[in-house]
């Protein structure tokens, strides 16, 4: 690594922290942090100039002609000793996809980047991946409103939104991209406008239809999508020739990730995470055994829950099949979101690959089902 032209940079996700023996603590947070003991009396000058605006070697001179004992080669030494460690940034990046407005707009969420950077990149890199990416959202209900959401202020580069409904009363109070004056429009033009009026710099393509098991017209809604989201109750598992089935199906064989959520007003389900990158198991290898996992034991359980599956209603015409309630959607749409952004810009490993994460409402216990390995 020449550090010629390198302006290093102490990740500004990282504190420098004088303890009180003396030791120098860089950042605060165990595992993405280091402590460098007993430290020579350079080091606290030498780190005070690593703010990204000096090369090394104009350090090196600042130093010596300040009157301050130090080595070139120790100098060097430390900065590739942080640089090692994942502590520095070189502040001569310049990002070509990202502009000076969008930089400030993400600030926060690009210091993130810089504190776990597990893919060892400048942080406005993963902030690009971000903008370089597409993500199909099927379903803009209340699920798929606050991913959408969500995405648009990570910074997605374009989202692609496919429903056939249009806005009601009744979704003023969960649906958060939907307002009083939008109800009678179709639900993908209002969250259109009002995703714009948070984030004008995502693109976002609007297809106003239902979803149907159309493979041909499957494949058109999804296009060129790098991540796909089922923003509805996925049946896919459990009932024979859905449109989940073949998104699915058309995912694996684009090697586009899908997640899958889901819940009720008392409990929420986010995951699993299908890769569909050719190492880890597919929904199709899947399917049967999470059908077989997902009846319960209970012989009344079970009937309550094939009966609903085959929608056997005998109350007459049902208004209301399934809702949720603002506070589980947000909740649900934060992690699925958390869990989006890991996985197409790779700054940490995404947790619910072939897991399904479960919360109750009521009591906030939690728990996890391994769908596959």
């Amino acid at each position: 690594m020449s550090l010629t032209n390198v302006k290093p940079l102490i990740k500004e996700s990282h504190h420098i922290i004088l303890a009180d023996d003396g030791d120098i603590c860089i950042g605060e947070i165990p595992g993405v942090s280091q402590v460098i003991n007993d430290p020579p009396s350079w080091v606290r000058p030498a780190l005070a100039k690593m703010d990204g605006k000096r090369t090394v070697p104009r350090i090196f001179k600042e130093l010596v002609s300040e009157g301050v004992q130090i080595e070139s080669e120790h100098l060097e030494g430390l900065v590739a000793g942080l640089a090692e460690k994942k502590l520095l940034q070189d502040n001569s990046f310049f990002s070509k996809v990202l502009s000076g407005e969008e930089v400030e707009r993400y600030n926060r969420q690009i210091l993130q980047f810089s504190l776990i950077d597990a893919d060892n990149q400048h942080p406005f890199v993963y902030q690009e991946r971000l903008k370089q990416s597409k993500v199909a959202i099927f379903g803009m209900g209340g699920w798929g409103t606050w991913c959408a959401l969500q995405l648009a202020m990570s910074g997605i580069g374009t989202l692609r939104l496919i429903d056939g409904d249009d806005v009601e009363l009744s979704n003023i109070n969960r649906q958060v991209l939907y307002r009083t004056d939008d109800v009678g429009k179709n639900k993908v033009d209002a969250a259109k406008d009002t995703i714009l009026a948070y984030n004008e710099n995502v693109n976002v393509e609007t297809f106003f239809e239902f979803a149907s098991p159309d493979r041909t017209r499957l494949e058109e809604l999804i296009g060129d999508s790098t991540f796909i989201i089922l923003a509805w109750a996925a049946l896919g598992y459990y009932r024979k020739d859905t449109a989940e089935e073949i998104i699915h199906s058309i995912a694996k064989d684009k090697s586009i990730p899908v997640i899958e959520l889901g819940g009720d007003p008392l409990e929420i389900s986010v995951g699993p995470i299908y890769l569909n990158d050719g190492v880890h198991s597919g929904f199709d290898e899947v399917k049967n055994s999470v059908r077989d996992k997902y009846y319960d034991s209970n012989s009344d359980i079970r009937k309550f829950q094939e009966a609903r599956l085959k929608h056997s209603f005998i109350d007459g015409d049902r208004k209301v099949n399934a809702w949720q309630s603002a506070p589980s959607l947000s909740i649900m749409a934060g992690i699925v979101t958390d869990q989006v952004v890991k996985t197409i810009t790779g700054y940490d490993k995404p947790h619910l690959v072939g897991k399904k994460f479960i919360l109750s409402l009521q009591d906030f216990k939690s728990r996890e089902e391994e769908i596959f390995k």
